[in-house]
């Protein structure tokens, strides 16, 4: 695919966890394909060096990353009983300081993509009047009903937002969580000068601090932000609905890989495919806001799920073959 020279460039971040290692090459190839973007560079950060014959790829080692995973697991420590997420957290105020990554210095946009996703369709993240393009993503309450979009009556993404930022609050009934993210800096830049103004500290300091501790998933850096950019700067961003076939599933090795999802869907419907292995699966799913208690009752335990997402609705089902893509998925995603 040829990229669009017309649209601003981008720089991509890509946070690669050991447990990703597989998948990375898949993703990195799909985001380098797909992005109509013009791509200045692409940041992978993980433990160990990556070798890719792309000048556009640099290396990020994961111990000059502040905070540090070390720094995290502290606050974590100190704060009382911990699910072990630590590796989570730290995936996560990575994206909300990607600003400050080496190299990244010179980039006004930052495209972050998990390295379990693969984009499966040609899309633009920022258009033409200098706009991120933000996924609604799932909905922030899954259900039996996959036509009901209403919020859960308790969520802790929600609440440890309210809690973090002074006057944020839900634009709608969509998490904006979706794999990826558009950050932009100005966007961002206020949003965390906004924590630090309320908490008198670091961002990162106040997001762990204010996250729900008794929840695997305590708080999402995907919420807050896609909320936040929305409510607070609804001229620097739009949105819209990308279809996706995703498996969730324990660190287990037993499911299957992201090349296969990508094999069973094959190259119509989805705009994008992801294949995640959860560390802590059943502690997750149990402690999900996302799942509804009527959902959560009709679903084995312990076992893959597949995800199909379509104008903003998702079906949840274990996996079974073949992985179809979503229902009537639309042909052309808005902002493409």
């Amino acid at each position: 695919m040829r990229t669009d020279v017309d649209l601003p460039e981008v720089d991509v971040v890509i946070p690669v966890a050991p447990k990703d290692l597989d998948d990375f090459p898949l993703c990195l190839e799909s985001v380098l394909r797909h992005c109509r973007n013009p791509v200045r560079a692409v940041h992978v950060v993980s433990r160990e060096p990556v070798a890719v014959a792309d000048h556009r790829v640099r290396w990020v080692d994961e111990t000059t990353v502040t905070p540090s995973l070390g720094q995290i697991d502290a606050v974590l420590r100190a704060a009382g009983p911990r699910h072990g997420n630590a590796s989570w957290y730290f995936q996560q105020l990575l994206k909300l300081n990607c600003f400050a990554l080496s190299g990244v210095d010179g980039a006004e946009h930052v495209l972050v993509v998990d390295a379990d996703i693969a984009l499966t369709a040609d899309l633009s993240f920022v258009d033409g009047a200098g706009r991120s393009l933000l996924a609604t993503g799932y909905p922030l309450r899954w259900t039996s009903d996959s036509a009901d979009p209403a919020p859960p009556a308790r969520h802790s993404a929600l609440t440890s937002s309210a809690r973090l930022v002074p006057g944020w609050r839900m634009v709608d009934h969509f998490s904006g969580m979706q794999h990826h993210m558009v950050f932009d800096r100005v966007v961002l830049g206020d949003l965390a000068r906004r924590v630090e103004r309320a908490h008198g500290m670091p961002l990162w300091r106040a997001f762990l601090g204010n996250r729900e501790p008794s929840k695997w998933t305590g708080a999402s850096e995907y919420v807050l932000y896609r909320h936040f950019a929305c409510a607070f700067f609804p001229e620097r961003v739009a949105t819209r609905h990308l279809p996706a076939v995703e498996v969730i599933q324990p660190e287990d090795g037993t499911g299957p890989t992201l090349a296969e999802v990508l094999a069973a869907v094959g190259g119509t419907g989805p705009a994008l495919v992801g294949c995640h292995r959860f560390l802590d699966y059943a502690d997750r799913i149990a402690t999900m806001d996302y799942i509804s208690d009527e959902l959560r009752r009709e679903l084995p335990v312990n076992v893959p799920l597949a995800l199909r997402l379509a104008d903003g609705a998702v079906r949840v089902a274990p996996v079974a073959e073949p992985l179809n893509p979503p229902n009537n998925p639309p042909n052309n995603p808005p902002n493409r």
